[in-house]
């Protein structure tokens, strides 16, 4: 298959998973997706998966979740630094195997020195991209917080200012954070 084939049918694949995710969003909220209660980026295509997580993350006042397959981002792990400088209460779940990584591990260690908790899933692979903000926004999608997929992939990132989704979503970090699923890291 050639190159722009893939492209092709890579991207097809990202707009059927955000359709669909909006789909199932308007089912779960009613009709209250008007206005800017949902926003995606899919890197190269429409805004920045990147930028709009940091955003996310510099706006939050109060309470930061994050569940993320890999942290090896610079930028983004300044935004979460910032935001614990500001006093935000930040909580963090990372894969096990990638916490291992050397630019990952460096990032958690500087984190770790913030007195930020953070855990891993010692029962297998941990495969979230989910970011809770005040009880308010939920990020999720494809996008890692790697450098690789903020440069080189094409990722697509979800962003849904919901109560009652984020409500629903820090319930279940919650049950995650507090499972015997996970140990501190």
């Amino acid at each position: 298959m050639t190159k722009s084939v893939t492209t092709i049918l890579l991207t097809i694949s990202l707009l059927i998973n955000a359709i669909l995710i909006s789909v199932i969003l308007k089912g779960f909220m009613g009709e209250s997706l008007g206005g800017n209660q949902l926003a995606y980026a899919i890197s190269g295509y429409k805004g920045n998966p990147e930028e709009d997580l940091i955003n996310v993350i510099n706006h939050t006042k109060e309470e930061l979740n994050i569940a993320i397959y890999n942290l090896d981002n610079e930028q983004i792990a300044e935004a979460i630094s910032s935001a614990s400088e500001r006093g935000v209460s930040i909580r963090i779940i990372v894969d096990e195997e990638n916490a291992e990584n050397k630019d990952s591990k460096e990032i958690l260690t500087e984190l770790k020195k913030l007195n930020i908790p953070i855990k891993i899933d010692i029962n297998g692979k941990m495969h979230v991209k989910l970011t809770i903000s005040d009880n308010q926004t939920v990020v999720t999608g494809s996008f890692n917080y790697t450098k690789d997929s903020a440069k080189d992939n094409q990722e697509i990132l979800l962003t849904v200012n919901n109560h009652n989704l984020a409500s629903s979503m820090n319930t279940t970090f919650n049950e995650l954070w507090n499972s015997n699923n996970l140990t501190d890291w």
